[in-house]
């Protein structure tokens, strides 16, 4: 149950208010937010503390207006200090829950500079670590991705000042916060996209959370300690991983690893995959468990080559004993094209496809030159021709415009080429091997896989 009381008392044994800092707290007008609000107006009187009220209008549904006037009349009425900040944006199609919280956590940055010394309040709770949890364990499962929300953690934000990012209401569960607003007759609005199950949050909210309360009366507090506890192994892990960098670390460099594979290898496959996410930090990005997957089975495997392209910029590499993971010197997929295929390697994009070169076996038969096979993966060039099953030629350009594909589509096609001659584009040309192949080429297979 969640009390004024009980809520002080956590927040005196975390030491979450410190006398000096002022208390930046991020409301939304939803239940959670104006009951954290509403705590913190209610502070015994040791812990009353300056407070700045940060308000977002993301414009994104129709009562906004609304609610922005509700909260500047709420903390007029009250002598609240406020910032409204107004996300002025255009059409959005496609990662508006992304784009959105960077422009909330960048108002929230600037309002916490400006107040500083301050802490910055959020109102995440239970229910909303478990969703994260889960979440995160459904789209890789990763190690380093977890343990989600924290009570407490730094906040560094490019060359500003860090400073503390406080969820005083992590210990509570939805209905608690529920229970504490009809008790004390706190006023806000619902968010009707809460109920949108084609949202994945909200289905995980409606189906999951639940199911997960309904196991145990103490599930709460059993998330928070195993939040805190995993936090705690992950720095633990980080210095054994340093550790072990020092064995199988050739060279490092800002943009590059250089490893020994033969070290790497030697090492159980459950290392193996968290020193690889590791090494991916300094990337920005999270691996996928595919990825994680792609990369693993590529370095233990008997190849001599190979390739797993992870992003635009970053790519995992083996050649014989040397595993490279570091920025692309080549373009790829698009953005860092060619990629020379060699026999017996595989290349691995970030959409999934994987194209391989082998001397026999399934796949497209193509004829390439004795003296230096060179099947190459690139956008189409100037000159580019295919071969019509008459056994005439014509060149690519007027092929795509006969088979009426789209220019930004054609300007994204990666094709298989020999010189200037393309044998395979997927789901669009395949080659035929003639039987009157120069006789100063040879066969190999590709293979393309998505």
């Amino acid at each position: 149950m969640l009390t004024r009381a009980d809520f002080w008392q956590f927040v005196r044994r975390f030491k979450l208010a410190p006398t000096n800092e002022t208390i930046v707290l991020g409301v939304s007008t939803g239940v959670d937010s104006m009951v954290l609000l509403d705590l913190v107006r209610h502070a015994p009187v040791e812990w009353q503390r300056a407070m700045q009220v940060v308000y977002i209008d993301h414009q994104l549904r129709s009562q906004s207006r609304e609610e922005t006037d509700f909260i500047q009349t709420y903390c007029h009425q009250r002598n609240i200090p406020l910032t409204v900040a107004t996300w002025h944006h255009g059409q959005l199609t496609s990662g508006v829950e992304e784009a959105a919280r960077i422009f909330r956590y960048q108002t929230f940055d600037a309002v916490v500079q400006s107040a500083r010394p301050a802490t910055l309040w959020l109102a995440h709770h239970n229910d909303d670590a478990v969703e994260t949890m889960t979440m995160k364990l459904a789209r890789s499962g990763a190690f380093f991705e977890q343990p989600g929300l924290q009570v407490q953690t730094i906040r560094h934000q490019n060359t500003q000042a860090a400073f503390s990012l406080v969820r005083p209401l992590l210990p509570y569960t939805k209905s608690d916060i529920r229970e504490y607003a009809n008790r004390h007759h706190v006023p806000h609005y619902e968010d009707a996209t809460n109920q949108d199950e084609r949202l994945l949050r909200n289905r995980v909210r409606q189906q999951i959370v639940p199911a997960f309360r309904d196991m145990n009366a103490v599930t709460a507090a059993h998330v928070l300690r195993y939040t805190e506890e995993l936090a705690a192994a992950q720095s633990l892990v980080e210095d054994r991983l340093s550790q072990l960098t020092e064995q199988v670390v050739i060279r490092h460099q800002p943009d590059q690893w250089t490893m020994d594979r033969t070290q790497w290898r030697a090492l159980p496959r459950g290392q193996q995959s968290l020193l690889l996410q590791y090494v991916s930090q300094p990337s920005g990005q999270t691996l996928t468990g595919r990825q994680i997957t792609q990369c693993l089975d590529l370095i233990n495997s008997s190849r001599a080559s190979g390739e797993v392209q992870l992003t635009q910029q970053w790519q995992l590499r083996i050649s014989y004993h040397t595993i490279l993971f570091g920025q692309n010197q080549t373009k790829v997929w698009g953005k860092k094209l060619p990629v020379g295929l060699s026999c017996n390697s595989i290349v691995f994009f970030p959409t999934g496809e994987s194209w391989q070169l082998r001397k026999m076996g399934p796949g497209v038969a193509i004829a390439v030159p004795r003296s230096a096979p060179a099947v190459v993966l690139r956008q189409r060039q100037p000159g580019d021709e295919i071969q019509l099953t008459n056994g005439q030629h014509q060149s690519l350009r007027r092929f795509l415009i006969n088979r009426k594909v789209p220019q930004t589509e054609r300007d994204q096609l990666v094709l298989a080429a020999v010189g200037q001659a393309v044998w395979y584009i997927p789901n669009l040309y395949t080659r035929q091997l003639s039987e009157h192949e120069q006789p100063d080429t040879i066969k190999v297979m590709l293979q393309y896989t998505k």
